[in-house]
């Protein structure tokens, strides 16, 4: 290799708390839930499995919450309620955009690597989702059908946009995501906060 061709060409961000802080729990007092009533309906939907498996686009708004309200009838009209507006439990990290300029006007290609519904995609474009026109592509999961850390969605990633993976640094507040993505091929940073995040992705361009 040459000495002027960088090793590193190409930055694949994950969005949830990585560029967007999923503040659900702010929203659950917002409703009003303390105590008991917040545990139980934040086990029939954020930390139930079904929650990622609605990122793959596979069933509507109305079947995840029968999904969701099966494991907590009393308390459906709050599960109904996390759909009426998914933006309140979703918002954009101050350096965001910031980060994504930065990178690209150093030459690095940007892209986006995202479980995320349909639903909140649409609800969020044009507002916590805006860094979007600024990155040279996305992939998210309800588009594929797929959801990390199933391999198949880093294969279309680098397929789709003629990514070398040994040329690519994927950044994954998920460890299995990034575990799965670093056995892919995928130099990989497990994200933890930005000051974090960043100086180990500058430790990995530097070299």
């Amino acid at each position: 290799m040459m000495e002027d061709e960088k090793m590193v060409n190409t930055i694949i961000f994950d969005i949830g708390m990585v560029l967007i802080d999923f503040c659900w729990k702010k929203m659950f007092h917002g409703f009003g839930l303390d105590g008991e009533d917040f545990e139980k309906v934040a086990n029939a939907t954020v930390r139930n499995q079904a929650w990622n498996e609605f990122d793959k686009g596979l069933v509507s708004v109305e079947e995840i919450i029968d999904v969701f309200a099966e494991k907590a009838p009393e308390y459906r009209p709050y599960i109904a309620k996390i759909f009426e507006d998914p933006t309140k439990m979703i918002e954009q990290y101050d350096y965001a955009k910031d980060w994504i300029r930065e990178l690209k006007a150093r030459g690095y290609k940007v892209y986006i690597l995202s479980n995320w519904s349909e639903p909140t995609y649409h609800a969020c474009l044009d507002n916590e989702l805006d860094f979007l026109p600024l990155v040279d592509g996305a992939v998210f999961s309800f588009q594929e059908h797929v959801i990390k850390p199933d391999k198949r969605i880093f294969e279309i990633i680098c397929e789709r946009y003629n990514i070398n993976p040994s040329e690519a640094i994927f950044l994954d507040d998920n460890e299995a995501n990034v575990i799965s993505s670093r056995e892919f091929g995928l130099n990989t940073i497990h994200f933890k906060n930005y000051e974090q995040g960043k100086a180990e992705l500058e430790e990995l361009l530097a070299k």
